[in-house]
């Protein structure tokens, strides 16, 4: 079975991009699912997932290193992506207790892992502080569960953290102040315009849930908060022919990937003549010789990262992903 699978998977590339194409795709697809590990739950007698962060420092289920691959398993393998964040939900909703070792949450935003590889022990003084970042994560990978799956039987006892966290970009947004987000290898960025937009992007995908659990005006409410954020968003980051990496810095400019998260839920707060006129901007970067690595990820260097750039990428037409 596994060798029909993988001649399958190739043969499925090939068709779609090509012999070199498929290879790569190939290696992706084992680098990413060999990233983790199922293990048994001896308390609820069915298995748990958990994902290493294997080119860095081994921590454990690092939400925004499961939100760049949960694309791959919400095509693939919706249900282990499930097994991959309930155990983060049991951390976040103080569930830790029955599993021996009691570690209080008591963070208002949602955590950035569970600890280092092997062991999940980390207290919340001790994590990494994302708060919008992460927060912003798990309400977009809760809900992109439930879209995939159908079934909203879960959201009740994950319900408190994820009103909680939605409470939070609430009174955040729409200025993230000075806080880290997932691109903190590139140093600090504060009020971050593509890091307000997960927390708007997030707040709607709350609102979805909300919408779910059959709470009508919870959803209208949230969706019109995150629309009237989007609105002042593109007001702090407009720049002229594109938007701000940073609301205070003129003449600065990023990958908004995060738009890809409204795209996959079908949300609608960001209209789509602001998105459009980023995805022309970063048009003019690719006929740039000089960078070698495609499209920065923003105007402070030449790097770029493959997975938030193929985010970007699908927010925009099929000429432009091309």
């Amino acid at each position: 079975a596994a060798v029909a699978f993988d001649n399958d998977l190739v043969a499925n590339l090939t068709v779609a991009g090509g012999e070199e194409y498929a290879t790569l795709l190939s290696l992706v697809y084992r680098q990413v699912v060999g990233a983790t590990q199922a293990v048994w739950n001896p308390i609820l007698r069915r298995p748990w997932a958990f994902m290493k962060e294997i080119s860095s420092d081994g921590d454990i289920s690092t939400v925004d290193v499961i939100s760049p691959a949960s694309p791959f398993f919400l095509l693939l393998y919706p249900k282990y992506l499930l097994l991959m964040t309930e155990p983060l939900m049991v951390y976040a909703n103080n569930g830790t207790a029955a599993y021996g070792l009691s570690v209080p949450y008591n963070l208002p935003w949602a955590p950035h892992h569970l600890g280092v590889w092997p062991i999940s022990d980390l207290k919340p003084e001790e994590q990494e502080q994302m708060p919008m970042e992460e927060s912003g994560n798990m309400l977009i990978l809760v809900a992109a569960l439930y879209k995939e799956l159908g079934d909203a039987s879960f959201l009740s006892e994950w319900w408190a953290p994820l009103e909680t966290w939605a409470a939070f970009l609430v009174s955040t947004l729409p200025d993230p102040g000075n806080q880290l987000c997932t691109d903190d290898f590139e140093g600090p960025s504060p009020h971050n315009a593509n890091l307000a937009a997960k927390g708007i992007v997030g707040l709607e995908a709350f609102a979805g849930l909300a919408a779910a659990r059959g709470d009508a005006g919870a959803a209208f409410r949230l969706r019109r908060m995150a629309a009237a954020f989007a609105a002042q968003w593109a007001a702090a980051a407009d720049d002229g022919d594109h938007y701000r990496l940073q609301y205070d810095a003129p003449g600065s400019w990023s990958q908004k990937y995060n738009w890809f998260w409204q795209r996959v839920l079908g949300q609608r707060s960001f209209p789509g003549s602001v998105i459009a006129k980023d995805m022309a901007f970063y048009m003019n970067k690719t006929t740039d010789k000089a960078l070698r690595c495609g499209v920065p990820l923003d105007s402070r260097s030449a790097w770029a990262t493959m997975d938030h750039t193929m985010f970007t990428a699908s927010v925009g037409t099929e000429a432009e992903f091309q």
